[in-house]
């Protein structure tokens, strides 16, 4: 995965970096999930495409803050993937590569479908900060409340958030992302699934513990 200065530059100027997640911190936090993902499957002989795992974290939530309906896109991940596909045209990457970076970026969706082990790696980067370090995990989940209650003029109680987080949390654990052997761990679980749940629950009792104190 070869990283290129200048597409970044191009890149994150499609971000806002007003909004607390979902800025170009954020993609570039994926792409090193993603060379992490990589890196893993060529030690597993698992083919895979670097630098379409590359492109689609680098774009895969630019135009986030722009209102996607109104520019005629289903879903932001639809707008992000055309952003990404003008750009790389403009870099001489060749359409078929476009067409593959689209479509991982168009896996990030809640309800995506996914095939392709450079679709599986993207899915799986993007989501890598639920079972990231605790401390990692809380500061990220910290920040996707403040945009959302930015985004919606309302705050929202940790209760409720969690609550809601809980859900979406529980969804993406029901998919089986296995591209290699780290998935598991030495009992044959999901480690991914066993740090994110444990980081959901210190996370209630840390927050829901300290609104009930107060």
């Amino acid at each position: 995965m070869q990283r290129d200065d200048a597409l970044e530059a191009r890149a994150s100027a499609l971000y806002d970096p007003t909004l607390p997640y979902h800025n170009f911190a954020h993609a570039l936090d994926a792409v090193q999930a993603g060379e992490l993902l990589v890196q893993r499957c060529r030690d597993d002989g698992v083919p895979i495409d670097a630098d379409v795992v590359y492109y689609a974290l680098l774009f895969h939530d630019a135009g986030y803050h722009q209102d996607h309906a109104r520019l005629g896109y289903a879903t932001k991940e639809e707008y992000a993937a055309a952003l990404a596909a003008q750009v790389l045209a403009e870099f001489g990457v060749d359409s078929e590569t476009i067409a593959r970076v689209a479509a991982a970026i168009l896996a990030t969706h809640r309800d995506a479908v996914f095939h392709t082990n450079e679709e599986k790696a993207v899915r799986a980067a993007d989501l890598a900060g639920l079972a990231a370090d605790y401390p990692v995990f809380r500061a990220s989940s910290e920040r996707l409340k403040r945009e959302w209650e930015f985004l919606h003029g309302i705050e929202i109680p940790w209760r409720q958030w969690i609550a809601r987080t809980r859900e979406v949390i529980e969804f993406f654990l029901a998919q089986d992302i296995r591209l290699t052997r780290h998935y598991l761990d030495e009992y044959g679980d999901s480690a991914f699934h066993k740090r994110a749940q444990a980081n959901l629950q210190r996370l209630y009792e840390e927050k829901v513990g300290a609104e009930s104190v107060g």
